[in-house]
């Protein structure tokens, strides 16, 4: 979900005398940068807190640590506000992550979580303490408020259609101060090999819809049927040992607050420096905005999408099997 900005600084290196030994570290103070999306459907909130990195040319020196983090003790609260007073101040804990792979001069990694329910339509203050430095860093947002998917619905009685020449049509109620909202799906699916079978499931984010500054009190969008299968043809692994099933399907949209609208389509629209031209962090760069999410769980596929997704020209070689539960070869 994020990226981190570093800044990579020439420094203007200085001998003097005969001195031979050169720092090309230079201790400055850094730019705080800032990831915190609240989510209202969960009770575990999350922020990432890095910090600028300032090298030499943009060369890392050898056996120098890649200083990226703030200290842990740095003081990171959220602060829940009604009628321009605190009501409620919840502090985040560091706690260690493992980093993907690569290369990282050293392995430690860390980032910020607190326990606590997020309210929608609530003003919400991020406080970041940084004693260290002499400064504070801080920013407000407005939660995103519930709202409902009007369609696709009954998933007891409903088999999705999704054929390269049919479009589904999802339509949803208004999420007051929200700006961008992304449709998907969930697909469970079943995995046989030749010892067993497991259950997988696989996160299918189809587009971004931006209404920034819209009052229309309900929103439709027909998705890209092709899409769908295009994003399975390149996220799961041909196998030609592996049979799949298709098991079901769950309809989800997540709604993001203006702060994360802005954001998102700046990146969408590949601006140029499109990630320092918008930030919301007072004091730093970065985003504080909210998000939540509604799905409605359990969708069959019509015969004829299970059959495609068996054997159309995008997905024909993932194996999954047709509507009889047999694959032909």
């Amino acid at each position: 979900m994020t990226k981190i900005l570093f800044a990579a600084l020439t420094l203007l290196l200085i001998c003097s005398g005969c001195e031979t030994d050169i720092d090309v570290i230079h201790e400055a103070d850094p730019t705080p940068i800032v990831y915190c999306i609240l989510n209202q459907d969960s009770t575990t909130q999350y922020l990432r807190l890095s910090r600028s990195y300032l090298t030499d040319q943009g060369n890392i020196p050898i056996g120098e640590p890649d200083s990226v983090l703030f200290s842990r003790a740095t003081k990171v609260a959220i602060e829940e506000m009604i009628g321009g007073e605190v009501t409620n101040r919840m502090f985040f804990t560091p706690f260690d992550v493992v980093k993907d792979s690569g290369f990282f001069p050293v392995r430690e990694h860390w980032v910020y979580r607190a326990k606590f329910k997020v309210k929608p339509d609530t003003d919400y203050r991020l406080v970041i303490y940084m004693d260290e430095y002499d400064k504070i860093v801080y920013s407000t947002c407005y939660s995103v408020g519930n709202f409902d998917i009007l369609n696709p619905l009954y998933p007891e009685v409903r088999a999705i259609h999704m054929l390269p020449d049919h479009n589904l049509n999802f339509l949803w109620t208004k999420s007051n101060n929200a700006a961008v909202y992304q449709i998907g799906f969930l697909m469970h699916y079943l995995e046989i090999g030749e010892d067993q079978a497991v259950e997988k499931k696989i996160l299918i984010p189809l587009s971004y819809i931006f209404y920034l500054e819209s009052t229309d009190n309900r929103f439709s969008y027909s998705i890209n049927s092709v899409k769908f299968y295009q994003y399975l043809a390149k996220s799961l692994v041909a196998d030609p040992l592996v049979l799949r099933k298709f098991l079901s399907l769950d309809a989800l949209i997540i709604s993001g607050g203006q702060e994360l609208g802005y954001y998102i389509n700046m990146q969408e629209n590949d601006q140029i420096f499109s990630m320092a031209d918008y930030s919301n962090i007072q004091s730093g760069v970065g985003v504080f905005s909210s998000k939540v999410i509604r799905k409605i769980d359990g969708f069959s596929l019509t015969e004829q999408s299970i059959d495609t997704l068996a054997y159309g020209k995008l997905t024909n070689n993932l194996n999954f099997v047709d509507r009889t539960g047999t694959r032909n070869r």
